[in-house]
């Protein structure tokens, strides 16, 4: 369905680019002599910090790290005065000296690929990357041990590009390794993309896959998520007597608002065990209970469903 496609590659947008920030087509590639200068600041959190990078002007990045990952505590900003701090990480190092004031430190950066990484990345026929993507790939926090995962699953050979995303949301050899325990593997590099995104995990996954659906494919479950489509929904839809559900019955239904309490309303209403389709087809229309017993007032005493969709759009 379009409108889930859309909710996906929303979600994987915005999580991606919390990480790569402004990509401007037009821009000027980052190179080892573009100047960078950083902010950084707390997370209300305290746990974690914001780090903006901007290169030029209208190249930023935007992420958040762990305290001890940069070498500060919580109370590194607290004082005003010189900082230094480092990221140091498989495919490269950041290093950043500035000053804080009023809890925010501003200044510059250098960083400086890893020849190793870049030389691993080439020698897996994954590519060397440019100087900008080893600043992506080290702000993500990729790494060879998520490589391996990938390859050990027999997932397709990533490109740079899709190592950045995968990184940025989090996608770890434990995750890949849980799903696969619950016999779900991703078809594609970009369904893992958006299984992360989605935040589809093994116990997700699992719960989905046994909840009287038939096949659940992959790609199934990345609609089901998008939508919100839990097992206790399909609980509800068979306690109010619609069971047999297939995948894509729960994803329509769920995606025109189909709820268990309107199966029951419609039911009650002298319309018990309507299939999937013509629910859908009714509440997508927007058919309430009002419209049958309007029906019943002008004489038609058991209208069909195809007639309350016409009496509906027609404003009886």
């Amino acid at each position: 369905m379009n409108r889930t496609l859309a909710v996906i590659a929303s979600l994987a947008l915005f999580a991606t680019t919390a990480i790569a920030g402004d990509r401007s087509r037009d821009r000027d590639p980052v190179t080892a002599s573009s100047p960078i200068s950083f902010r950084l600041s707390l997370e209300a959190s305290g746990s974690r910090f914001e780090l903006k990078l901007s290169m030029g002007e209208r190249h930023t990045m935007n992420t958040q790290i762990k305290s001890e990952q940069l070498g500060l505590d919580s109370g590194a900003l607290g004082a005003n005065g010189p900082l230094r701090f480092a990221l140091a990480r498989e495919p490269g190092r950041l290093d950043c000296a500035g000053d804080t004031a009023s809890r925010v430190a501003t200044g510059k950066c250098s960083f400086t690929p890893d020849a190793g990484f870049s030389g691993y990345l080439a020698s897996r026929g994954i590519g060397t990357p440019s100087f900008e993507q080893s600043l992506d790939l080290a702000l993500t926090g990729a790494n060879k041990a998520l490589v391996d995962a990938l390859a050990e699953a027999n997932y397709p050979k990533p490109s740079i590009d899709q190592l950045v995303a995968l990184s940025a949301l989090g996608t770890s050899p434990a995750y890949i390794a849980d799903l696969a325990r619950q016999g779900v593997r991703p078809d594609d590099l970009e369904d893992l993309i958006a299984f992360t995104a989605l935040k589809i995990d093994a116990s997700y996954a699992g719960a989905m896959l046994r909840a009287g659906l038939g096949e659940v494919r992959p790609h199934d479950l990345i609609q089901l998520k998008a939508l919100d489509v839990s097992p206790d929904f399909l609980a509800g839809m068979k306690q109010a007597g619609l069971g047999n559900l297939s995948a894509d019955d729960a994803v329509q239904l769920k995606a025109v608002g189909v709820t268990p309490a309107y199966v029951r309303e419609i039911a009650d209403l002298g319309y018990p065990n309507l299939p999937a389709n013509k629910l859908v087809e009714l509440r997508a229309v927007g058919v309430t209970g009002e419209d049958v017993r309007r029906a019943r007032k002008i004489g038609i005493e058991k209208p069909s469903t195809e007639q309350l969709v016409q009496l509906h759009v027609l404003g009886h």
